[in-house]
């Protein structure tokens, strides 16, 4: 009898133990403060969560091509998740006195966006899409390479299989809609995704304002 008191009492012992670690654990984490690199990257980061879901917003109002319709339901969804997680990090920093990220301002993409209808719409959204998705996509491996918050770092790895998946449907609609090299001078950029080669034009002028 006087075992079995002692195995139990060894057996609570054990799961209080690990209890108290876990805890330990998980505060060492949310105290963890930033790096001045973190800190810049969780700033761009919530920055173009910002700006990517405001031009899905005004994709789902302008827009009524099941693909763009679709993207930009997948992009609101999925950016307002990820927002949510790099803002549970910006909390636990801004208690140790770390300064709220400003989110970039998008005014003028938006504003081009605003003036244009139908196919000409779709694509360069599209085309914008691509050119934000391969800057943030760099900027969340480069991260995610030198990360040393525990929080932050779990976020960098989660994040980019669904970035590179709505990269990857922005590129598709382009193919499908035989996008290619306007009139206007422009660069051919040769660029990576998911290990093929896919030549993209830029307009030198500005994508938002190609003519298609």
């Amino acid at each position: 009898m006087r075992f079995a008191y002692f195995n139990t009492f060894v057996s609570i012992t054990l799961v209080m133990l690990c209890l108290t670690l876990a805890a330990g654990v998980a505060s060492a984490a949310e105290n963890q403060t930033l790096s001045a690199e973190e800190q810049a990257f969780l700033n761009r980061a919530m920055s173009d969560d910002a700006a990517q879901i405001a031009m899905a917003q005004m994709a789902l109002k302008k827009s009524t091509n099941p693909q763009i319709v679709a993207l930009a339901n997948a992009i609101i969804q999925e950016r307002t998740a990820l927002d949510a997680k790099l803002s549970q990090v910006l909390a636990a920093t801004t208690a140790q006195g770390k300064a709220k990220p400003v989110a970039a301002s998008n005014d003028a993409t938006l504003t081009a966006l605003q003036s244009l209808n139908g196919d000409a719409f779709d694509k360069t959204f599209a085309g914008l899409l691509i050119r934000d998705h391969y800057r943030i996509i760099s900027a969340y491996e480069s991260m995610k390479s030198v990360c040393t918050h525990t929080g932050l770092q779990d976020i960098t790895r989660d994040a980019v299989p669904a970035l590179r998946g709505n990269l990857t449907v922005a590129l598709d609609f382009l193919r499908s809609e035989n996008w290619t090299r306007s009139a206007h001078p422009s660069t051919l950029a040769t660029v990576d995704s998911h290990g093929s080669k896919v030549p993209v034009y830029w307009e030198s002028i500005s994508i938002v304002a190609a003519p298609w």
